[in-house]
């Protein structure tokens, strides 16, 4: 049956999102005639954890199928597959062995990657035509390459003029402002903006801009400035002198507040926050005025010229928030141009430019081309978390998939494409992931290229208990009214419903912690306590759950950021419940990996006198020691002189030389230091994986001990070990990290951050109604921008209702992770004045709250269901396994060769053949007499024979070069060629073993065999004859030469 071409799968969260596209995946391999038919699918992905999970559920299936008796799991499968594709089931089965024997030999052509792993490929194809060098690397550290840049823009200060006054210029405005004078940040933040492909549009009006241009533009605004607050000067005058020239009383006006306005934008002291004046009612008249129908008159006139005064502010604010932002963007192309150097010269390419490389270079190719360069042709195309594929990305994807959907293949049928995603779980809006595409995507009237498409929703929840699902289909219900962008609220209103299944029970928590009484002694002290308050809660409930049956490793604690799960985990920690997290298989955190850098950094300088004293406490917690830590350190810090450090430290069994070490390279001195002071039955995870580091630091960029710790300085917070699964430990993940799993029992602390608070965010406003150059302008991020104008107003009120549904969608995702128990951790809220709460998360819970009717405002825990344990208890068998430690550095002299030919020696028949093939490659060696020594030297080390072979070898190599019938040919006067190749006319390649040119143009030949007499050498050593006479030599003598366990010579 030919599903539609096009598909598109809205899959909220546990909805068999998987299940659905393993299903649809394996529908095209079985019933297509190919066994090979996976070679024509391309599908992606999001994360190396999804693309292994796809690809195993795939493989695992088909494994099933090809048993006699597959799992109930996967008979299911086989059933549905078998109704959907009309194959029976043994037919299913049959297909399945085959696919499977074809999968095995060609695992690479099984396309289901990333989808930068994908971008990558294609610019692997494309490297020649980019003029990428073949070899280069990917780099994902971004953000290194941008400090670099940067580093170097500001070193060109005092060398490039326009440069220079750009950077003083810039620096004088900040210390004006009273900011700090390092302009590094900005130009940092610039880069991001080069970077990230949010910008690609506005960023391209700026590319041919030099700074000089930039500078124009800034005087132009400065200028516009000066003249608008020139001109409201003029205005405000203008409505004093009305006031005056109608014999008006400025007592008249209540409290004085109109005229003092009209003075303060007279004088130039205008504040936008003061209030302004709109409306007739807005002035004031006392009410004992006599001259209240000479004002009332005139009031028209006077909100008139303030009209014009209010707009002419709005537009200084706008050119000063531009002005604000326009240094730091004039440097746009200088930041590009340096990073495009350092890419070039390290030869890398950072992956947050591939998508730009193929939009730009390899988009507009017809598709054919780029498939023949790809060397696959896809027909079929999945697209997994499509709500987080950028647009970019998905732009490059078009022209392949819309070549396919548009095309019949061998077998008439038009090619496929299946996208699943859920707008609801788009969480990475910083870096290009949309919502809005899918949104637009699945909405019926948008057509794609006229194929006709299918939207199905997948809106049973397979994943949680009852009370999970229906607690979070009235949540979201509810919080979709917050937003005012249909389509937004569309989403949430009409998807985000689903229904249960079979599971039924489980339970829901919602806490608040008190409101902490406000007195005045309060300082910094409270901030701290808070999240203390958080911690000990998330420790209760911890205790709580696994109360009821639950282990440790059924718990997940997801925070928003990382410092909050830091401080979790240290807290846990401290309370002693088992715990895995990045942070605590960090690896700078490891007590080993601190004294390697410490011990780094006391060699790179032995002034460092800290790190001295930090390697003396490690040091002092491996010995027994006869006196305190304290006078230990003391007594090795006195040692200033470094030899008398060294012998000190012998007297504690510490034999170790700094100027030794300072020798070694990188990697080695790192493995001196390992072998001298950490035992190797410590020998663990965390060193392994950072001698991994340095051996790569070593040979990518030969770094020495300084450039290590420059880098380590910069990034060790980035390296943590892979945590080991089946460890029984509570995990603690950011709700971004842990976006596609689940976990029985979801605790989430802190859920009350104000998401109202700014991010530091840029916005492009327009500039069409003024010339300056450019379209667009760079302006920070705040609530001033609504008074810049209409078309601002809604660019700012577009990323508010966006960032709104990027917060809600991060508590979707965190909300939806839970299996059977979810509880939230938030903080109580008082109603303000008008009965609105605040705007933050803990808002959501309490509307809720009121709207189920059970909120009470001293009441601070709410229950849903019932909290007993549900699900079946499974003990867990600890199945982390330790990897035993290399106890010992190799030492070359100790390395064995394994012999070749030697191995077979002790067989008769083929003792003499394998001998004599030995000692024909050692002839190969050996030009005269003299050489015989050194070829049997070479021989041992080539493994071609062992030591104790060598006085046998010797004897013979020796009868051969004085056979007296050969001994003219091993005399050394003469030009000796060994096994040296001979290409004849007709393209035929000859090789004798031995040729001796002697200076009358005149020869020798010899040719070594092995094994019995045979004729057919004769022939061939002819043939060498034949060969050397036609370039004019003359062959006085050839000889065979039978090498076995005697030496047998034949003249010919």
């Amino acid at each position: 049956m030919q599903s539609p071409s096009f598909s598109i799968y809205d899959a909220s969260a546990g909805s068999g999102k998987t299940y659905t596209l393993v299903k649809e995946y394996l529908k095209i391999i079985l019933s297509s005639p190919k066994n090979d038919a996976y070679r024509n699918i391309l599908a992606i992905t999001f994360t190396n954890k999804a693309v292994h999970e796809m690809k195993s559920r795939i493989v695992g299936n088909l494994s099933e199928f090809a048993k006699d008796d597959p799992s109930p799991k996967a008979a299911d499968l086989m059933e549905d597959l078998s109704r959907d594709t009309g194959l029976s089931i043994i037919k299913i089965k049959t297909k399945s062995q085959q696919i499977i024997k074809h999968l095995i030999h060609n695992y690479a052509a099984f396309d289901i990657s990333t989808i930068d792993k994908f971008t990558h490929k294609v610019i692997r194809a494309f490297a020649h035509d980019l003029n990428l060098p073949m070899t280069f690397e990917v780099t994902l550290d971004t953000e290194n390459l941008l400090v670099e840049a940067v580093d170097a823009i500001i070193a060109q200060a005092g060398e490039d003029e326009t440069l220079t006054k750009l950077l003083i210029d810039f620096t004088m405005e900040k210390t004006d402002d009273d900011k700090s004078w390092d302009v590094s940040r900005e130009i940092l933040d610039t880069g991001r903006l080069v970077l990230n492909e949010n910008n690609r549009n506005e960023i391209l009006h700026f590319q041919d801009k030099t700074i000089g241009e930039f500078v124009e533009i800034k005087k132009k605004m400065q200028a516009l400035c000066k003249e608008l607050e020139e001109t409201n000067e003029g205005l405000a005058t203008k409505a004093i002198e009305l006031i005056d020239k109608n014999g008006i009383d400025p007592k008249s006006f209540s409290r004085g507040t109109f005229p003092n306005h009209l003075e303060s934008i007279r004088s130039g002291k205008f504040n936008p926050k003061n209030k302004t004046f709109h409306e007739f009612d807005d002035i004031a008249i006392n009410k004992t005025a006599k001259d209240r129908a000479l004002i009332e008159n005139i009031i028209p006139e006077l909100l008139q010229i303030l009209k014009e005064v209010y707009q002419n502010f709005e537009k200084r604010d706008f050119y000063k928030a531009f002005l604000k932002n326009i240094t730091p963007l004039s440097l746009l192309n200088t930041v590009s141009n340096e990073l495009a150097k350092i890419q070039s010269e390290q030869n890398v390419l950072s992956i947050s430019e591939f998508n730009a490389i193929i939009h730009r270079e390899i988009q507009n190719q017809p598709a054919p081309f780029i498939y023949e360069r790809l060397g696959e042709r896809y027909r079929n195309f999945f697209i997994d978390e499509f709500q987080d594929t950028s647009e970019m990305q998905w732009q490059n994807l078009i022209p392949l998939i819309d070549n396919s959907l548009s095309g019949l293949d061998d077998y008439g049928n038009k090619g496929t494409l299946m996208i699943v995603g859920d707008p609801k779980q788009s969480i990475y809006r910083w870096r290009g992931g949309k919502a809005e595409q899918f949104i637009e995507l699945s909405k019926e009237e948008v057509a794609f290229f006229h194929h006709e498409k299918k939207v199905k929703h997948l809106d049973t929840n397979y994943r949680s208990y009852s009370e999970v699902i229906e607690f979070n289909n009235a949540f979201f219900q509810l919080i979709s009214t917050e937003f005012t962008n249909a389509d937004y609220k569309d989403l949430y209103e009409n998807h985000s419903f689903q229904n249960t299944n079979s599971k039924k029970g489980g339970y829901v928590n919602i806490s608040f912690l008190p409101i902490a009484e406000k007195n005045e002694f309060i300082d910094d002290e409270e901030v701290v306590e808070k999240s203390d308050l958080y911690v000990l809660a998330t420790l209760n409930t911890i205790r709580e759950v696994v109360k009821q049956g639950f282990e440790y490793k059924d718990i997940v604690i997801l925070t928003r950021k990382r410092d909050q799960g830091i401080a979790v985990a240290n807290y846990l920690t401290e309370q002693g419940v088992p715990l895995l997290s990045s942070e605590t298989l960090m690896i700078q955190n490891a007590s080993e990996v601190r004294l390697i850098i410490h011990l780094l950094r006391y060699l790179n300088n032995s002034a460092d006198l800290e790190s001295k004293a930090n390697f003396l406490h490690f040091l002092s917690s491996t010995k027994d020691l006869s006196m305190p830590v304290h006078d230990f350190i003391a007594l090795g810090m006195n040692h200033r002189f470094e030899k008398e450090f060294e012998e000190w430290l012998v007297t504690f069994d510490v034999s170790f030389s700094f100027e030794d070490v300072r020798k070694k390279s990188l990697y080695e001195a790192v493995e001196i230091i390992i072998s001298k002071f950490i035992l190797p039955s410590e020998g663990n995870a965390y060193v392994q994986f950072f001698l991994d580091i340095v051996l790569e630091r070593d040979i990518r960029n030969q770094s020495g001990v300084a450039d290590f710790l420059i880098f380590w300085d910069k990034n060790s917070d980035k390296f943590s070990i892979p945590s080991p699964e089946g460890n029984n430990a509570v995990r603690i993940m950011t709700i971004h990290k842990s976006k596609g799993l689940e976990f029985p029992v979801v605790i989430m602390p802190f859920a009350d951050e104000d998401y109202n608070r700014k991010p530091k965010d840029k916005l492009w406003l327009d500039t069409e109604e003024i010339d300056l150059g450019v379209p667009k302008a760079l302006v920070d991020n705040s609530s001033a921008v609504e008074s810049f104008g209409e078309s601002a107003s809604a660019v700012f009120n577009l990323k508010k209702q966006e960032e709104l549904l990027d917060n809600i969608n991060v508590l979707y995702v965190a909300l939806t992770r839970a299996e059977e128990q979810l509880y939230v951790i938030s903080q109580s809220l008082k109603a303000k004045s008008d009965g609105e709460y605040p705007n933050n998360m803990a808002s959501f819970f309490i509307k809720f709250l009121i709207h189920e009717g059970v909120y009470e405002e001293e009441k601070l825990s709410y229950e849903f269901g019932n909290k007993t344990r549900l699900s079946k208890i499974t003990r867990t068998v600890d199945t982390v396994k330790s990897i035993p430690v290399v106890r010992e550095v190799l030492n070359p002299k100790n390395i064995k060769i394994a012999q070749r030919e030697a191995l077979m020696w002790g067989t008769h028949q083929q003792e003499a053949i394998s001998y004599g093939n030995i000692v024909h490659e050692i002839l190969a060696f050996v030009k005269d007499k003299t050489d015989v020594d050194l070829a049997v030297t070479k021989a041992i080390e080539n493994g071609l024979i062992t030591y104790d072979q060598v006085d046998q070898v010797l004897q013979t190599l020796r009868e051969i070069v004085n056979h007296p019938e050969l001994n003219v040919c091993f005399d050394g006067k003469d030009t000796v060629l060994n096994e040296q190749t001979i290409v004849q006319k007709e393209g035929r390649i000859l090789k004798p073993d031995r040729v001796v040119f002697l200076e009358n143009k005149q020869a020798y030949l010899l040719d070594y065999k092995t094994g019995a007499v045979n004729a057919k050498y004769q022939q061939q050593i002819q043939e060498y004859q034949d060969a050397i006479e036609d370039l004019g030599y003359a062959v006085l003598k050839k000889a065979l030469v039978y090498i076995g366990t005697e030496i047998e010579v034949v003249n010919l």
